[in-house]
């Protein structure tokens, strides 16, 4: 439901759960969220707040060039030592 909710008000979701990882496979064919967009805390509580304020201006950034493509979901990782987009 709420996966549903973010994609029809074309809002990014913050998740510290990897529940979420599978709804934005983009390796299966048939996805029902194909506009659902999110970024995956995969760090501990303790940190996670500072890893993405790290990860801030990466997010903004990666916001603005979805916007030109035609698959405009956005899909970051934010773990202990790297943030990893994909695209």
């Amino acid at each position: 439901m709420v996966a549903k909710v973010a994609q029809e008000k074309d809002e990014i979701l913050l998740s510290h759960d990897g529940d979420f990882s599978v709804i934005t496979s983009t390796k299966r064919k048939r996805r029902r969220f194909r506009k659902f967009s999110k970024v995956n805390l995969k760090c501990t509580h303790a940190v996670a707040s500072k890893r993405l304020a790290a990860a801030l201006l990466l997010i903004e950034f990666e916001y603005t060039v979805a916007e030109s493509r035609t698959d405009k979901r956005i899909v970051i990782d934010v773990q202990p030592t790297l943030i990893r987009t994909l695209r």
